[in-house]
């Protein structure tokens, strides 16, 4: 297949640092390259390379809330949860994508795949810092949980629009990729985020809870989307704790004791 007259004279992404460059600033180098199945193999090892390291450091930061062991299994979980919802929807996706005209291969459709997962991973590892920052100024689970859940969700919409942007790249300049292929691949990015959601519940706990002992899988009841409104009403509706030197309402403290139900066996 003959090479992109914008790859001519190029040098083709040969190190880590190469690879990392061109999918932060020169993605369409990048999806013509792949196009061009230029050295697939090395890049989809930096983009496995990636996914691994990267979103394992986010997991291990967030995960460090809850202590060591927490740390560590959120950092095994978080990259497993990519490759799982990896191998649930990508076999429908190429299919369908071959169905509808597209000529890329096998090897090319995956590297591309892994190349936006791997991409919000280094957007993950972006956003350590700040989950790092609440985690020492002491903010509350659910707040640390519910800030955690949008930068996935931040991240994610990245490395779904890296992945869409560089299909029109091949889709507008070159003739292996139909244009209504575009459209499933939408569709595809919708059901790729509702089986992570649902895989992320399955191997709960990420964030972990300090009242709670270590644990690998969580054995909790209802689904997501319910959790997410429990914390969102438990950060909204917490007490606030007095001030220091404030004076304490003694009768309403008994009071609420009083109220409070006897500790489970």
């Amino acid at each position: 297949m003959p090479a992109m007259p914008g790859v001519v004279g190029r040098p083709v992404v040969s190190n880590y640092q190469d690879f990392l460059a061109s999918l932060l600033g020169d993605r369409e180098r990048f999806f013509e390259e792949v196009v061009d199945q230029r050295d697939l193999t090395r890049k989809l090892q930096y983009a496995l390379a990636t996914v691994v390291a990267l979103s394992g450091f986010f997991g291990l930061v967030a995960g460090a809330y809850s202590g060591a062991f927490q740390a560590v299994s959120a950092a095994v979980k978080l990259p497993f949860l990519f490759f799982a919802t990896f191998a649930v929807c990508f076999p429908a996706f190429y299919v369908v994508q071959v169905l509808v005209g597209s000529r890329l291969k096998l090897v090319q459709v995956v590297v591309l795949v892994f190349a936006a997962l791997a991409l919000t991973s280094v957007v993950l590892a972006a956003f350590v810092p700040i989950t790092a920052f609440f985690l020492i100024t002491g903010a509350d689970y659910y707040f640390q949980h519910l800030l955690n859940i949008a930068l996935a969700a931040v991240a994610g919409l990245f490395g779904m629009y890296a992945l869409h942007d560089g299909l029109t790249v091949v889709c507008e300049k070159r003739s292996v990729y139909p244009r209504k292929a575009l459209t499933i691949m939408r569709v595809w990015a919708i059901l790729f985020a509702f089986v992570g959601v649902q895989l992320a519940w399955n191997l709960r706990p990420f964030l972990g809870d300090r009242n709670q002992g270590f644990q690998v899988l969580g054995r909790y009841q209802g689904n997501f989307y319910s959790a997410v409104i429990y914390s969102v009403n438990q950060l909204l509706h917490t007490e606030p704790k007095p001030e220091e030197g404030a004076p304490v309402d003694t009768t309403a403290l008994l009071r609420r004791m009083l109220q409070q139900e006897p500790a489970r066996p």
